[in-house]
């Protein structure tokens, strides 16, 4: 579909803010804005309450280094769902048997740095086997879209690394930027340790601006090949301890599947049958407070908004 397409393509460059009418007899007309132009449809001079969002994919993690912090990174990343891409041009460390869960690249780092990819603005660990190595990997990634960059090593070799590549001709704002040492300040010593640290980092980066909605991309991506009709439903409203966020967002095709979510439970089962029954774009209030509830089995308290739209 042209809109996921076009969508996807934005968020390689940077956020993209939507903008959907949530009321009237416009309900559900939509636009987007990459860097303050018009991408798709438009909400000017359409009355009726205006949801505005900024966008982003969810976290894609890229690790250049297949050793002993990679695995346990990779671990535990796999736990949290992330998009994973472990390079190494040594095989022996660069495999889906050492990592089940991640795109392996075996190839030289600025090879595939340089490479197609078809990362959208990832994460990015640099934990290789020696300095040159990891100099090497951050002056490829200082080049690339990205939302965080750390590296792991002491201040004393993370200070000759910013001197060298300072001569190179990178700015002091590009060094600034990059996590070094990697890592939050937890005292870790062991690499299971070392990993948390930087997963926590990297989840604190994430989680810092409260008001963007991280997209899934696999979802993204399967609206994007689908020729069936469907109906999304998003989150644009939560109150309370709902089990969901404004952003969350699930597909009921027409052949009745389901991809996404709106936060699980009978909520979602609810409004999955009620996606299948929707003959045009509303919204709907779902009350899980404690007198309301019990009706849809639920007791975590709190209410939700859903819009539907049909495409």
């Amino acid at each position: 579909m042209k809109y996921y397409n076009l969508l996807l393509n934005a968020l390689k460059q940077g956020d993209v803010i939507r903008r959907t009418v949530i009321n009237g007899p416009n309900i559900g007309k939509e636009a987007l804005y990459s860097n303050a132009e018009l991408l798709w449809g438009g909400c000017d001079g359409i009355s009726g309450e205006v949801l505005e969002e900024r966008l982003q994919t969810d976290v894609e993690l890229v690790v250049c280094g297949g050793g002993h912090v990679a695995l346990e990174l990779v671990a535990f990343a796999s736990r949290l769902g992330y998009r994973i891409t472990v390079i190494d041009e040594r095989e022996q460390y660069c495999n889906n048997t050492r990592f089940p869960s991640a795109h392996c690249v075996c190839a030289p780092f600025d090879q595939a740095l340089e490479g197609e990819h078809g990362w959208i603005r990832p994460y990015f660990v640099i934990a290789t086997r020696g300095h040159g190595y990891d100099q090497l990997c951050l002056q490829k990634i200082l080049g690339l879209n990205h939302r965080y960059i750390g590296m792991i090593g002491s201040k004393t070799k993370v200070a000759a690394t910013f001197e060298n590549l300072r001569n190179l001709g990178f700015s002091q704002a590009q060094l600034e930027s990059v996590h070094a040492p990697i890592g939050l300040e937890i005292n870790a010593v062991t690499a299971a340790e070392i990993a948390l640290s930087i997963l926590a980092q990297i989840i604190q980066t994430a989680r810092k601006e409260k008001h963007v909605v991280q997209l899934d991309r696999n979802l993204l991506e399967h609206l994007a090949r689908t020729r069936q009709k469907f109906c999304l439903v998003r989150v644009i409203e939560k109150q309370g301890s709902a089990p969901c966020d404004v952003g969350f967002q699930m597909a009921v095709f027409e052949d009745g599947t389901v991809e996404g979510t709106v936060g699980g439970g009978a909520v979602e089962a609810k409004a999955i049958e009620d996606a299948k029954e929707t003959t045009m774009n509303l919204v709907r209030s779902y009350d899980l407070s404690n007198t309301e509830a019990s009706k849809l089995g639920m007791i975590c308290g709190g209410k939700v908004r859903l819009l539907f739209q049909l495409w």
